[in-house]
């Protein structure tokens, strides 16, 4: 039985990352469709074109007037077989150092901070372990705007920790809403065994 299920993903009006999150979320449950997906600026079509190839598609790209139309049509991809596939962890431990994403403008790294959780839940390989430290224990407590993501990362098994130390310097210990408190020994010991990342 032939195949000829179109599915189109119309994102005229957002920005990255959400055109690419949209995309995947219909090629994860649709694997075998051909999807076509609208942008209205050029680097969300650049960047649902990588992701699109990445996922192993033949891409076409249309232009009709200021949107894009990318047709995405399945090749032999291997990422799918139109199951549901396991979650995959790769071999790195990510050390949160603050409550914000690069250095110069924190509140410019507050707004990067958001979508990074937002991309981080997307992602198809997650980091086994993320532990937080310093200002950064502030992101795993009851009212921060990161904790359903956060949340979302531990259900699917990435483990959570926060450094005790941190958390009572901050006054935020009874507060802390995902994940297990830790101390510095336990993060240090991890951390110099594995594949580490430091945000």
């Amino acid at each position: 039985m032939s195949n000829t299920n179109e599915l189109t993903v119309d994102v005229r009006g957002s920005l990255c990352p959400k055109p690419v999150i949209e995309t995947k979320k219909v090629s994860d449950a649709n694997p075998d469709a051909v999807i076509t997906t609208i942008v209205d600026n050029e680097v969300s079509r650049d960047n649902v074109e990588k992701f699109g190839k990445s996922r192993g598609y033949g891409v076409a790209i249309r232009q009709d007037g200021k949107d894009f139309y990318l047709t995405m049509t399945p090749n032999d991809n291997p990422v799918s077989d139109g199951s549901c596939e396991p979650m995959s962890f790769g071999n790195r431990v990510i050390l949160m150092t603050k409550d914000y994403l690069g250095e110069g403008s924190e509140e410019l790294g507050r707004n990067l901070m958001k979508t990074f959780w937002v991309c981080m839940v997307e992602a198809d390989v997650k980091p086994s372990k993320i532990y937080f430290i310093n200002s950064s224990v502030k992101m795993v407590t009851n009212d921060s705007v990161h904790l359903e993501n956060i949340k979302k990362l531990a259900d699917a098994g990435v483990e959570i920790a926060a450094c005790g130390i941190c958390l009572d310097y901050f006054g935020v210990k009874e507060e802390l809403g995902v994940g297990s408190i830790t101390n510095m020994y336990a993060i240090t010991d991890s951390i110099l065994g594995e594949n580490v990342v430091k945000l």
